[in-house]
């Protein structure tokens, strides 16, 4: 017996986990397991690289499989030997009977004797032996194995795709905190500098109002000294005798008629109160990627002033030397101003450019309506047709009526310019730190605006 079940045992250990025959062509895995080649190619047909063992799940790169050629040795030799089936245990009896079970009826689903077989209750039954019967059931077991390997793969695949998904939504997530808190650093950073700066200018007003203060309270005691003393004069003037009192009266009218007031310096309040106003701080971050609005500019030179000078590529511009000899066409700039339009224009959508500055120089950047005034005099408005922001010596300022002074926390080297033409907003941003420098808000846009550059000292250049 224990001989017996030893040749079992030897007999599991040379038979194919997936076709439950001996092995043919063993081959070896990753993981150790043994397949025939045939069934263990046929199980990964389909899938990628990285194929899981039928047997433990576990992961096998690159479809590596070694020839076992001692295991195929010793399959050889155990079909040689005829290893005889392993008799079942004598448990096996019948229970009403006590003979060993070896029919097996396919009504009942159930394992009975050659007396059960005979009797009543079995005698109208299909019962085969159980051998067959194992054989028969076999064969349908090894029907569904297929489709259910299928179906093994379809659930390993779903599997694997959705832990491929949840580890890029996972590495998405991770981007997007690196990404906000990046973010939120350089805000920190922006609102630092702002602070420090914002300190600095109410520091050196405070200053100012300190020394005003001074000077209008110096001013104003020397005022009260000679008035104290003009006062004297005249009670003791009004004390003397008639002929006394008559003799140098008009030089003590004059005295008094010269006498003028002069209140505390208002311009220096006016100022201070214009300074004071600085209002809240400008940082903000855009409400979305305004840079994926990003269009290619060019400059349009049948629009540059005579004497401005354009790169060949359309991309640079400058005040020349000399006027250009051009034809004076209704398009082309030809005022007191030197400026060029972009080419092409915008009559819809969201649309966002960037430039270069000059270190130092003087220059206007914006858009212009297509009705701007070209040969007269333009009018540095939004109502003239001009949305445009100047820069000169670290010192900006938006042109409109009145002008509005600019405080960014840094002085912008690449200047970035929004628009947003049914939304009728024009905003300028600083494009390394993406600090908003100024918004011009319009109820709507009714015309075709184009780029507008107007380089007064040094060299615009569209980046």
């Amino acid at each position: 017996m224990a001989a017996a079940a030893q040749g079992a045992n030897l007999k599991d250990e040379a038979t194919c986990s997936i076709c439950l025959e001996y092995f043919t062509d063993p081959v070896t895995i990753d993981c150790g397991h043994n397949f025939c080649r045939s069934c263990i190619t046929q199980s990964w047909e389909g899938r990628d690289e990285n194929s899981p063992c039928p047997q433990c799940r576990e992961i096998s790169p690159g479809r590596i499989l070694r020839p076992n050629t001692q295991l195929g040795n010793i399959v050889e030799m155990l079909k040689q030997l005829h290893l005889p089936p392993v008799k079942p245990p004598e448990e096996n009896l019948c229970e009403k009977h006590e003979e060993k079970l070896r029919l097996f009826c396919a009504e009942d689903q159930s394992l009975i004797c050659v007396v059960c077989d005979r009797s009543e209750e079995h005698r109208s039954h299909s019962v085969t032996p159980i051998e067959e019967a194992a054989q028969e059931y076999k064969v349908k077991l090894q029907h569904w194995l297929q489709p259910l390997r299928k179906e093994m793969r379809h659930i390993l695949e779903s599997k694997l795709r959705k832990e491929e998904e949840c580890n890029t939504l996972r590495n998405k997530v991770r981007a997007e905190k690196q990404k906000i808190a990046s973010e939120i650093e350089n805000l920190r950073k922006l609102l630092s500098r702002k602070e420090q700066t914002l300190y600095e200018r109410l520091e050196e007003m405070e200053r100012t109002v300190t020394m005003v203060e001074n000077a209008n309270i110096s001013k104003l005691s020397n005022q009260i000294t000679s008035l104290n003393a003009l006062i004297t004069d005249l009670e003791k003037k009004c004390r003397e005798p008639a002929l006394d009192l008559l003799k140098d009266v008009r030089s003590a009218l004059d005295r008094c008629k010269k006498v003028k007031f002069q209140g505390p310096e208002q311009e220096m309040k006016k100022r201070i109160e214009k300074g004071t106003n600085i209002g809240v701080v400008k940082i903000q971050k855009p409400e979305e990627d305004i840079k994926k609005y990003k269009v290619m500019v060019t400059l349009d030179p049948e629009t540059a002033h005579p004497q401005l000078r354009l790169s060949e590529g359309r991309k640079r511009v400058r005040i020349s030397n000399y006027t250009s000899c051009l034809p004076d066409t209704p398009k082309r700039i030809r005022c007191s101003d030197r400026c060029v339009l972009g080419k092409g224009g915008f009559t819809s959508g969201r649309h966002y450019w960037e430039l270069q500055l000059p270190q130092e120089g003087e220059w206007a950047v914006g858009v212009a309506a297509e009705s701007v005034d070209r040969k007269g005099s333009i009018k540095w408005s939004p109502k003239g047709g001009v949305w445009a922001v100047q820069g000169c010596n670290g010192q900006y300022w938006t042109r409109t009526n009145p002008d509005t002074p600019l405080s960014p926390c840094e002085e912008p080297l690449i200047l970035g310019v929004y628009l947003d033409y049914e939304g009728g907003r024009l905003s300028l941003y600083n494009a390394d730190s993406m600090e908003l420098l100024y918004t011009f808000q319009e109820t709507a846009f009714t015309e075709r605006l184009f780029p507008f550059f107007c380089p007064i000292r040094g060299e615009l250049r569209l980046v």
